[in-house]
């Protein structure tokens, strides 16, 4: 097992190269030039020659690039253009923020995608399985920057249930301390904190679990007709077993591997890519600020960002690997066989 992680953990390395060299060829590419933005548009030529000189955007494009990869190998991903503060320290202030959103998206989505893919798989061909694939198919077509305004309009505007902007009102206040707002509201020992907080997050998490949701109930439909399918289902039935139990003990669990996969790798999606749902609701977490500095051209945090989701991304396909050896102990890794 533990040379089966270290294998895995050396082929993160390989990836992180790849994604370095596109990002960092891509900015220096595509992106607006940084020095106009970040001394602005009336500065002289003199004084943006002497800032790119200073930030070596100047130097050969391998020479910066070898700065970079030189820098976050000793854990230094250097300073925002525009706070003058270390990207490490940016990026953590806000990912904490990004984290909790993803959580309770992923546990919606995983809940609700499930129940309805073991119910339209147990009701095949009938209206609930139709109503079920209609509701995955709307998951999967509508794109979640309109889904998020609609439901802004709706519940926020029209209904006023719900807030629509931020992680909590203007005027709750508490310490910052683990840069997680339900940690942080709950630490504060003032309950209204904590379902201030609560309610800020209800919308969010529901635009971003949307498209999860539809993804995890059709994958489970499909891996639950499968399963429901084999003889060990069969007999099951024959002793006479009750169907929930069937349901729940027999084929369910056989059928979680794939289930499993997708979950891990929609949760590596909104850990990386919330920027969408982040930005239309004004959440503070990493997606919205990563949306800001692109559109600044702060290259440091933007290389940095990127790089972190690639490490997520590769982490959580390890940690679902490893959990098929928990769901199914025929599963060895490290062993061969006889």
């Amino acid at each position: 097992m533990l040379k089966y992680i270290v294998k895995r953990l050396l082929m993160l390395i390989p990836v992180l190269i790849g994604v370095s060299i596109i990002v960092f060829v891509l900015l220096r590419v595509f992106a607006a030039d940084p020095a106009p933005v970040v001394l602005g548009e009336h500065a002289d030529a003199a004084a943006m020659q002497s800032w790119r000189d200073s930030q070596g955007l100047n130097d050969p494009i391998i020479e910066q690039y070898w700065d970079f990869v030189t820098g976050a190998i000793q854990g230094d991903f250097g300073e925002s253009y525009y706070t003058q503060t270390p990207v490490f320290t940016e990026i953590m202030s806000r990912f904490p923020a990004t984290i909790e959103l993803a959580v309770v998206a992923i546990i919606i989505a995983s809940v609700l995608g499930i129940v309805i893919g073991v119910i339209t798989a147990v009701k095949k061909n009938t209206i609930v399985d139709n109503l079920g694939m209609f509701i995955s198919l709307i998951g999967i077509s509508v794109p979640i920057f309109w889904l998020g305004v609609m439901m802004q309009i709706l519940f926020g505007k029209m209904l006023g249930w719900l807030p629509v902007q931020g992680a909590s009102d203007a005027d709750v206040l508490f310490d910052k301390v683990t840069g997680s707002y339900f940690l942080d509201s709950l630490i504060s020992g003032d309950m209204s904190n904590f379902t201030n907080v609560l309610w800020h997050m209800i919308l969010p998490a529901c635009t971003l679990a949307f498209y999860t949701m539809a993804i995890v109930s059709r994958m489970t439909r499909s891996s639950m007709l499968d399963t429901l399918n084999q003889d060990y289902i069969r007999t099951a039935r024959a002793k006479g077993l009750a169907e929930g139990r069937v349901i729940r003990h027999h084929a369910l669990r056989n059928a979680l591997m794939p289930i499993v996969t997708v979950i891990g790798l929609q949760f590596g999606s909104l850990l990386g890519g919330a920027v969408l749902t982040e930005t239309v609701y004004g959440w503070p977490g990493m997606g919205k600020y990563l949306v800001e500095c692109v559109q600044k051209s702060d290259f440091p945090v933007v290389q940095s960002a990127v790089l972190l989701i690639a490490v997520i991304f590769v982490v959580l396909n390890l940690l679902v690997d490893l959990l098929y050896a928990f769901l199914d102990p025929r599963i060895k890794y490290g062993r061969k066989e006889a």
